[in-house]
């Protein structure tokens, strides 16, 4: 019944798309009732996608890869009426062929374009529209999204780290290391963890009115992570140390928005050594690190035929890939404290550079696709300021504090997903690429924080945190974080 929901068989996401996209069953009855008065056709000349013209970026990038790639299915063997597999035309490359020769005969059709008919699936332009972006890319935009949220969450996960080191040497809210009472440590070692959840909107559809011309599609996603690591002071003023991280994050396309469904599961692992030099008011911070994902993909093509003699098409197609990044940042920070109450002004810049290998579908079907590496190169600068307060009961010491800071992207770009068909005999054979331009990423946006930190007698120390960014645009994005300290 799924494959149904594109030609008027749906329940309509907002009231706008209710307006403008839902065709209904009379619509499409319509050009099944055209094509039957018509009859079948000779091949005159190719089917052409490219005689119709699609609101919407993605569909028209896909007809256009569709158009191509039948072509080029035409020139190595396939014929346009064969119906059974040949020794030229057969296997995977057949299945492929039938399934993108329905696709440029529904267009051939309602262009009025001569050539054959009788494998039209005989629906009108919106929901070949539909059928289009069932088979295009898209979707692979969001891996980008899992590795970017696991390595601004380490970052954030050391940010958090630093300050519990600061706040565990000046416990009485203000005075150097050497003034703290009780003296402190040398060694340490934390434990953080975090869970992460939030959504995008889609950009892709004009119809959905989100004041967009993306090419992005809608989903949910979470993640939880783990961090464990090991601190050093070397002196008063020097601390030293690095920190581990297992993260597991989901992403599940939204359905009800997109005209996508599927998900990609992704683990990874991160390695990060910093270093922290702390004055009577000043500081300074740094790190290098990597990390490493895998991802599991599950992407759906699923879209329905009005034609009885072509059945509809529910498929799913399975890959997985890996991403490695690089990681780097510089922080500095001024600290004043007038008795109990502190705060802080900082600044800081991250650098992230992310590389996704190149996959290709699970072989099967003919609706396989095969994927080009996508890099990721990121540098924020960020301006902030902590305030916060310090309490002193008979346990320890209890520090609430909140804390604003306003990030500036420097290198975000759109970057392209590229991909093809993999029964087209080699990369982009004949022009047959899915190039699809990821959306302009945003330039600046703030980071809020409100939390708060104790510190017990015995050095023990812990921390609970809420963060959630603002003025990105078409992201909500939280994360809730805690952690432990303890020195030996």
């Amino acid at each position: 019944m799924k494959a149904l929901h594109r030609c008027g068989w749906r329940s309509s996401p907002t009231e706008a798309r209710s307006r403008h996209r839902a065709p209904g069953i009379g619509r499409c009855l319509s050009t099944a009732a055209v094509a039957a008065a018509s009859g079948l056709l000779s091949p005159a000349a190719l089917a052409n996608l490219d005689a119709l013209t699609f609101q919407s970026r993605i569909e028209q990038a896909a007809a256009n890869a569709v158009q191509r790639t039948y072509e080029s299915l035409i020139a190595v063997g396939c014929t346009a009426a064969q119906s059974a597999e040949t020794v030229s035309c057969g296997g995977d490359r057949f299945s492929l062929f039938e399934g993108v020769r329905e696709l440029v005969e529904t267009a051939n059709q309602l262009a009025g374009v001569q050539g054959l008919r009788q494998f039209s699936l005989n629906l009108d332009q919106e929901n070949l529209g539909f059928a289009l972006r069932w088979n295009a890319a898209e979707e692979f935009a969001a891996q980008g999204n899992s590795a970017t949220e696991f390595s601004n969450s380490q970052l954030s996960s050391l940010a958090s780290r630093v300050a519990a080191l600061r706040f565990a040497t000046r416990g009485t809210g203000g005075g150097a290391s050497g003034d703290s009472e009780g003296g402190v440590k040398r060694w340490g070692g934390f434990i953080n963890g975090s869970f992460g959840y939030g959504s995008r909107d889609d950009t892709s559809d004009p119809f959905l009115m989100t004041g967009s011309d993306g090419n992005e599609v809608g989903f949910d996603f979470d993640g939880q992570e783990m961090t464990l690591g090991v601190d050093y002071r070397i002196n008063d003023s020097w601390v030293v140390g690095a920190l581990g991280g297992y993260t597991q994050r989901k992403v599940d396309f939204d359905s009800s928005v997109s005209i996508v469904d599927g998900g990609i599961d992704a683990e990874g692992e991160s390695f990060i050594a910093f270093g922290l030099w702390e004055g009577e008011r000043f500081y300074l911070s740094g790190s290098l690190g990597g990390q490493w994902m895998t991802y599991k993909m599950e992407r759906r093509i699923t879209y329905p035929s009005l034609n009885p003699l072509i059945p509809s098409t529910d498929d799913t197609r399975f890959s997985e890939t890996d991403s490695t990044a690089l990681t780097a940042t510089f922080g500095a920070g001024y600290t004043r404290s007038v008795n109990a109450f502190g705060f802080e002004l900082f600044a800081h810049g991250d650098y992230q550079d992310i590389t996704i290998d190149g996959f290709a579908e699970e072989v099967g079907g003919g609706h396989e696709l095969t994927i080009g590496d996508q890099t990721i190169e990121s540098l924020e600068l960020a301006a902030g300021l902590d305030l916060h307060y310090v309490f002193r009961p008979r346990f320890g010491v209890f520090r609430p504090y909140l804390r604003g800071e306003f990030r500036k992207e420097l290198e975000g770009a759109i970057r392209t997903i590229s991909s093809f068909y993999s029964s087209v005999d080699g990369a982009g054979a004949g022009g047959t690429d899915f190039s699809l331009d990821t959306d302009d990423p945003d330039d600046d946006y703030v980071l809020a924080t409100a939390g708060f930190s104790v510190v017990f007698p015995n050095g023990l120390q812990g921390y609970v945190q809420y963060q959630q960014v603002f003025d990105l645009d078409f992201y909500d994005d939280r994360v809730i974080g805690g952690g432990v300290r303890f020195e030996f």
